[in-house]
């Protein structure tokens, strides 16, 4: 059987199965009627009776306030038992009256209470007795049209984000293709290249002449000199580029007392420290200035580079709500499937999509 003809077949079962609960309603209801104003009678009786004189006068008063709160309570539940539903929401309250009116009431009026009772416990058998009654007649509630609505709704939703993020990421790679010609057009691959390459090479003249000069830490620490000087290569062995004429006029000093290597060492600076320390000098200024026209170029750039980012965030917001409403899509689909289980179930066939 096709899905829309099971459908079609469901709806007449359900509106067969609601014009025989709305009879059984109907039914119900009259018996209900009569059983409470048959129990609102007997409770009337139950106010009427007098107390017998030979009762004792502490259990006189005792009797009177049990009787007047089992009343009050026995009409109070029973003035909101409008119908059969009514009736099923106060059963626990009628419940706790059945058992709870008192001994002394019981024993003075025992065959009033039991009659009440045994009304309040036919009314009980006649919930049951409904409740069974419409669990037989009626159908489980199965939404499967809106659940196939909303799959439509959601899967036109998918397909509009889908696309949205499509037309975004096709926008970020115009303006990531725009941001890099920019950059291009104002040299900064080349730019950047000549700082890596005047970098590496400061670095590497710098490090050159701190291996140099580390050699005579060791030997001018020995020599405690207590000179600022001294002190300072002690510490760091950078004190030779940053003070290069102080710094050789101390080593030409101390030359005589140092060993084979530290010697050594003194010759390879006295030889090319001023030198380093000029060429390292000029090409640090030039990488400043190298350094300086970048940054202008990426502050130049920095708009666009944030609408690059101002893209990126907003994919990413899209494709966020595209999980969601692939996972509502997947709860919903699940969702039919085991509601057309349970149709298969009450038609006892098989129905097709």
């Amino acid at each position: 059987m096709r899905l829309e003809q099971a459908l079609d077949e469901y709806d007449r079962r359900r509106e067969k199965a609601r014009k025989g609960a709305e009879k059984i309603r109907k039914k119900y209801q009259k018996r209900l009627e009569k059983k409470v104003k048959e129990i609102l009678k007997r409770i009337d009786e139950l106010e009427k009776r007098k107390i017998p004189k030979d009762v004792d006068d502490n259990i006189k008063k005792i009797v009177s306030a049990e009787r007047r709160n089992y009343i009050l309570a026995l009409r109070n539940a029973l003035a909101s038992v409008g119908d059969m539903e009514a009736l099923g929401k106060r059963l626990p309250d009628l419940a706790k009256l059945h058992v709870g009116h008192g001994k002394y009431l019981l024993i003075i009026f025992e065959k009033d209470v039991y009659a009440i009772n045994r009304l309040l416990k036919e009314l009980n058998e006649e919930y049951i007795s409904y409740y069974n009654e419409l669990a037989e007649k009626g159908l489980e509630e199965l939404d499967i049209r809106e659940t196939l609505r909303e799959i439509e709704t959601t899967k036109g939703e998918i397909s509009s984000i889908e696309a949205e993020i499509e037309g975004l990421k096709e926008e970020l790679k115009g303006h990531r293709e725009r941001v890099k010609k920019f950059y291009e057009d104002a040299g900064l691959p080349e730019l950047e290249e000549r700082i890596k390459e005047l970098s590496s090479r400061v670095r590497s003249e710098e490090m050159e002449v701190r291996s140099k000069a580390s050699k005579l830490q060791k030997p001018v620490k020995r020599m405690r000199l207590h000179e600022p000087l001294a002190e300072e290569l002690v510490r760091d062995s950078s004190v030779a580029l940053r003070k290069p004429g102080e710094f050789m006029e101390f080593v030409k000093r101390i030359e005589p007392k140092l060993d084979a290597k530290g010697k050594k060492a003194a010759r390879w600076l006295e030889e090319n420290l001023e030198e380093k320390a000029r060429r390292i000098g000029e090409e640090r200024k030039e990488l400043e200035g190298l350094e300086r026209k970048r940054d202008e170029i990426l502050e130049k750039g920095r708009g666009l580079e944030e609408e690059i980012h101002r893209l990126m965030r907003l994919i990413e917001d899209r494709e966020a709500e595209l999980r969601k409403l692939k996972n509502r899509l997947e709860h919903l689909e699940k969702e039919l499937d085991e509601s057309i289980a349970k149709l298969e179930k009450i038609l006892g066939t098989k129905i097709e999509r």
